[in-house]
């Protein structure tokens, strides 16, 4: 499972293509179940496909359940599960699961993180601020509790703290681009439209040479209130299977859009 799990990392984490990387994540997956079903770590994988590249939440949860009944101690498969179920809305199930995970892997960095995120969209923002914090201290290195503390920050309407977070994750890890998004939103928020100017015209560039994800420019284009672009990014978005699209429903930064049809429509072709 190795192999669909790195297939996976590339594309989540490393930014990579999703149209190159994500079959391929899921071929492997689908590879293993094939030659044992009663493996519960191949159906984690497949899920964890089903949710990020094909946006099929119902398909994903069957994954994840089957897995949970082949495995009930999979710190992981409890973590994916809770990333749908905060995705999808349904936040106090996220809650329990991440909560359930933790208790199997509670010095997992990673696992700390996201449920600094998943109470975020959960709007718990304090709490969120707590296992954040919790976790710089866990993993001083790691990237993502900055990245996610500057969101919420933003939410909190703390945008020099929002630009600082996004500012310490960028210098964690430069191969992301959520730093730069949230660090321009920040910036935005604050009536630097100028620099988030700057920051967007980077990204655009970049996104010539390497795979950026086409929800962060849609993201930078919103908060500079260019409607235009914005949903022309997102349609991109789209086309490109961006795994980050898999939080429109959830992401706060889309909030002023909820009303629009243009919007709707798109949430419905990503299966929300």
């Amino acid at each position: 499972m190795g192999l669909s799990e790195a297939y996976r990392a590339l594309t989540l984490s490393g930014e990579m293509n999703p149209t190159e990387f994500m079959p391929r994540a899921r071929e492997a997956a689908q590879k293993a179940l094939d030659l044992d079903d009663g493996l519960a770590e191949a159906h984690t994988a497949l899920g964890v496909t089903n949710f990020w590249y094909d946006w099929n939440y119902s398909a994903a949860e069957s994954q994840f359940k089957r897995a949970l009944e082949l495995n009930a101690n999979s710190a992981d498969t409890h973590l994916f599960y809770a990333h749908l179920l905060s995705n999808t809305g349904r936040h106090q199930e996220a809650l329990s699961e991440i909560k359930r995970a933790r208790a199997l892997d509670p010095y997992s960095p990673f696992l700390n993180a996201l449920e600094g995120q998943f109470l975020l969209h959960a709007g718990k923002l304090d709490e969120a601020l707590i296992r954040l914090r919790e976790t710089f201290e866990l993993a001083p290195g790691f990237w993502f509790p900055h990245v996610f503390a500057s969101s919420v920050y933003l939410e909190k309407g703390m945008f020099a703290e929002a630009v600082a977070e996004a500012k310490k994750a960028g210098e964690l890890s430069s191969a992301q681009t959520a730093s730069i998004v949230f660090e321009g939103c920040a910036l935005a928020r604050m009536g630097r439209k100028d620099e988030t100017r700057i920051l967007l015209e980077k990204l655009v560039k970049r996104s010539k040479e390497s795979s950026i994800p086409a929800t962060h420019i849609a993201m930078l284009y919103n908060a500079l209130g260019e409607s235009e672009e914005t949903f022309k990014w997102l349609e991109r978005g789209i086309e490109q299977r961006d795994p980050k699209m898999a939080f429109l429903k959830v992401q706060p930064r889309w909030n002023n859009l909820r009303g629009d049809p243009r919007f709707q429509e798109i949430m419905k072709r990503v299966g929300f």
